[in-house]
């Protein structure tokens, strides 16, 4: 789970301002192991004292995802829709390879194994500290999209 939160931390640009500020305050820890803890109580801080810049997304974001993942067969990425590789076999026409870079300039191929959904789900406060998830969800859905190779399973 840990990698999970991470790697919705590390690419939401809303929480770039507390990245820099752990940096400067620990600039010899692990941003990756140290920062979501850091994050989850600066931003449980600013909530208490009612600070107008802890949104409901941050807050979310500062209390993790639901530990419950949802498995689907495709999911909708910035308008392309990427269906598991199981899926494609069904079809006439595929779309569960992907390619990302790898450090040495070249690229990494392959496809779609399994799609992993995990939710955000807002808190509000009501009559004092305890928090509830909001009656009007915000939509902080992120789809975790990750490869795996058919050896390994």
């Amino acid at each position: 789970m840990q990698k999970v939160v991470w790697y919705v931390l590390h690419n939401s640009h809303e929480i770039d301002l507390y990245v820099n500020e752990y940096k400067r305050a620990f600039p010899g820890n692990d941003i990756q192991e140290g920062f979501p803890y850091w994050f989850g109580n600066k931003i449980r801080e600013l909530k208490v004292k009612n600070d107008p810049s802890c949104t409901s997304e941050l807050f979310a974001l500062a209390c993790g995802p639901s530990y419950t993942a949802v498995l689907v067969d495709s999911c909708v990425v910035n308008g392309v829709k990427f269906n598991v590789h199981n899926r494609d076999l069904r079809r006439s026409t595929q779309n569960s390879g992907i390619s990302t870079p790898n450090p040495s300039g070249g690229m990494y191929y392959g496809q779609l194994e399994e799609i992993l959904e995990f939710e955000y789900i807002p808190f509000k406060e009501q009559g004092g500290p305890v928090c509830v998830p909001a009656p009007t969800p915000i939509t902080l859905g992120y789809v975790v999209v990750y490869m795996m190779r058919k050896d390994s399973l």
